[in-house]
């Protein structure tokens, strides 16, 4: 089913896979990752699903890898909805950037496609409206009564995967700020020898 952003449909609990697919851009490239959340957030950071921390605890949600497929690039996780914890009540999936100086309006359209076990697709949603962001919400699986529901979101951040990930509850490690670059033609404050202060005015002897 072709989904439009915000429309939703079923899905089976059956193990499936979340695909993203973009056109290959020299320097340019991105990352899907998914979020298990209870109340809008993460449990703790072991809920956040990437390509550097593989699986969920349970192993219900995993990132498969990343494989080029013609001229596109695919990002893929897998997701079984019958295994993943009574506890979680949304499964996010997100796509960001992984360079600097770029957008995802630069990837193109972005592909996002819910395969079935057997490779039949259950729903297929294409993100062709970015301009600045750096990181979105794509698509969302969701629990609704005795079942699985899966919504196109197309939800853009302007300040990249660490922004989004801290609205959802991740810690993320800030970088150190670093002293500012000395620059020789700035107007530097004379040195004062403390061995021999100034005096102030008005105390001269």
């Amino acid at each position: 089913m072709q989904l439009s952003k915000g429309q939703n449909c079923g899905v089976t609990t059956a193990p499936m896979q979340v695909t993203c697919m973009w056109e290959a851009a020299p320097g340019l490239d991105a990352d899907l990752s998914a979020l298990l959340l209870t109340g809008g957030k993460v449990r703790d950071d072991s809920d956040f699903v990437f390509y550097n921390q593989a699986a969920s605890p349970d192993g219900a949600v995993q990132h498969l890898g990343k494989r080029n497929v013609g001229t596109y690039v695919e990002d893929r996780i897998g997701a079984d909805l019958a295994r993943v914890r009574a506890d979680v009540e949304v499964l996010a999936f997100s796509l960001s950037l992984d360079s600097s100086g770029g957008t995802l309006a630069d990837l193109g359209a972005v592909n996002l496609t819910v395969l079935a076990d057997d490779g039949s697709q259950m729903a297929n949603f294409t993100i062709a409206d970015m301009t600045t962001e750096t990181a979105a919400i794509t698509v969302e699986f969701y629990r609704r009564d005795a079942g699985w529901k899966v919504r196109a979101v197309g939800q853009g951040y302007h300040d990249g995967l660490a922004g989004l990930a801290r609205d959802f509850g991740v810690s993320v490690d800030e970088p150190e700020p670093s002293a500012p670059a000395f620059d020789p033609t700035t107007p530097q404050a004379p040195r004062i020898d403390w061995s021999n202060p100034p005096v102030p005015a008005g105390y001269e002897l």
